[in-house]
């Protein structure tokens, strides 16, 4: 009996070398189960994270391309000088005409007497004649300060503007004024 016991003492161990076997192939298994489960979730979540990184990027160029269209309209559409009303343009014009011809007439009021000299030769003599004029006695200052701010109706004014403006070469645009020239050389 000596060898059915040792050959079930045998078997028994062969069953446990087996169960141990299996038991480790298990694990094994769900050892790369896991692995394998681990490697697609890092996958989907890379493949996730690189999609919406596309999504993000494609969106970036989508709105690069529009805001790219609009600074090109508004290169297009903005004068690269800046514009002034033509009202604002003509209210200057006529300040600096009362300025200029207020600081002429005072300048005429404080002068002194203007001499006048003139020499001629009449039937072989020498004549000289000399007058001696006080201007704020022959002109009439105020009147004349009044009539550069007057006579500067907007018709007028325009037409000064245009030229100053063209032979100056103003830095800026005037609304109104250069906007008619610009059609008119269209």
């Amino acid at each position: 009996m000596n060898s059915v016991q040792e050959s079930k003492n045998e078997l028994n161990a062969a069953i446990r070398y087996a169960e141990n076997a299996i038991s480790s192939a298990k694990e094994t298994i769900e050892s790369m189960e896991f692995r394998q489960e681990m490697a697609k979730k890092q996958y989907s979540e890379q493949t996730g994270r690189e999609q919406a990184l596309e999504r993000e990027v494609a969106n970036l160029k989508e709105c690069l391309k529009i805001e790219t269209a609009a600074l090109d309209l508004l290169r297009e559409d903005t004068p690269t000088m800046p514009v002034i009303p033509k009202a604002v343009a003509i209210a200057i014009f006529r300040e600096g005409m009362a300025y200029g011809a207020g600081n002429v007439c005072d300048e005429l009021d404080n002068a002194t007497d203007i001499e006048i000299n003139e020499t001629g030769y009449t039937g072989g003599f020498e004549v000289n004649f000399t007058k001696y004029f006080d201007l704020s006695d022959e002109l009439d200052l105020d009147h004349l300060r009044s009539k550069a701010v007057d006579n500067s109706d907007e018709e007028w004014v325009v037409d000064c503007l245009k030229t100053l403006c063209a032979d100056n070469k103003f830095e800026c645009r005037i609304h109104g004024v250069d906007d008619q020239e610009e059609k008119k050389n269209d």
